[in-house]
């Protein structure tokens, strides 16, 4: 599978959600490399699309609960 981003110069109709992909809008091209005649169009962010993961997600800090102390180093 090839993917290519295009900008929609009709409109599309998404493979994932159904959900129609507005003219002049940017969108995913998916063709097959061995049928060259199979090709899917999707948003580039779905709304019905699988979860990623968020670029430049910094995570919450752990809370530690009932910390011990450090032992006494010799």
């Amino acid at each position: 599978m090839s993917e290519k981003i295009i900008t929609a110069n009709r409109p599309l109709t998404c493979d994932l959600c159904g959900h129609t992909i507005p003219q002049g809008s940017k969108c995913r091209l998916i063709r097959d490399d061995f049928m060259p005649s199979l090709i899917y169009f999707e948003h580039l962010n779905c709304p019905s699309g699988p979860a990623v993961a968020q670029q430049n997600h910094i995570p919450n800090k752990p809370v530690i609960n009932n910390r011990q102390p450090l032992p006494a180093l010799a």
